[in-house]
């Protein structure tokens, strides 16, 4: 898909909300396009392919940089996505009609009762994720909801979700295998998503920069090192370009 591109017009003066109100409707607009086109949740194709398979389509559909898979498998371009999945037994262009689920997804299920509804998909599954500078959604989060174990997940310069895609993090499987978290520049995380993240309680790592919705970073990262004792938190004031890392 064609990266539906948002020049990014954040320039350095804070974290606040002191943007021209142009931009955001130009933003609105390009969001929208986003949410209607690869981020349509395809319940059908998730039963079929399985939650890690259909998870790697959207990822890729959706123009993000690399996702590794449990086997070293490295995905970076829609082809690799397509060639991998056929190689799995697979076509992504015609696909077997989905047979019903043997149950329902709840939040802290047992590996037995995950393992007992997938076992008619491919025994792969995703590890780690770079969708940097992609179009994902919010609409789409929840195919992270049911894959295997996703353990690193950097989402840089990803302008089109918001709180609404880490509660979806938060309500799935990732809340127990997610280690690794990063979100660098986005204009839609919010003070809100603070709820979702301590929920993510394998997280050994969290770095955050540049959010301007952010109101208050400080209380945000003092609740955070409280709530997640065991994960380092990093998020830094913004006073250069670039991805806040400390040296």
């Amino acid at each position: 898909m064609l990266r539906l591109c948002v020049p990014h017009f954040y320039g350095i003066i804070g974290q606040q909300r002191s943007f021209n109100a142009l931009p955001f409707k130009v933003y609105s607009l390009r969001r929208r396009i986003a949410e209607f086109t690869s981020n349509k949740y395809d319940q059908n194709r998730v039963a079929v392919l399985g939650p890690d398979l259909a998870c790697l389509e959207w990822l890729m559909e959706c123009g993000s940089t690399k996702v590794k898979m449990a086997d070293g498998a490295e995905i970076t371009t829609i082809g690799d996505m397509r060639k991998y999945i056929e190689s799995n037994g697979l076509d992504v262009k015609n696909l077997p009609k989905a047979e019903p689920l043997e149950s329902v997804q709840k939040k802290g299920e047992s590996e037995l009762i995950y393992s007992a509804r997938w076992k008619h998909t491919p025994g792969v599954h995703i590890v780690e994720v770079d969708a940097s500078d992609s179009a994902i959604a919010n609409p789409g989060f929840p195919y992270f909801g049911q894959c295997k174990r996703i353990e690193k997940l950097k989402m840089n310069f990803c302008d089109y979700f918001g709180d609404e895609g880490i509660r979806e993090l938060a309500m799935g499987r990732p809340a127990k295998t997610l280690k690794d978290l990063e979100i660098v520049i986005n204009p839609s995380v919010s003070d809100a998503s603070l709820y979702w993240l301590v929920q993510l309680k394998a997280l050994r790592r969290l770095h955050l920069y540049f959010l301007p919705y952010v109101a208050n970073r400080a209380a945000v990262v003092r609740q955070l090192r409280i709530s997640l004792p065991h994960c380092k938190v990093t998020f830094p004031e913004v006073d250069k370009i670039g991805y806040g890392y400390e040296n």
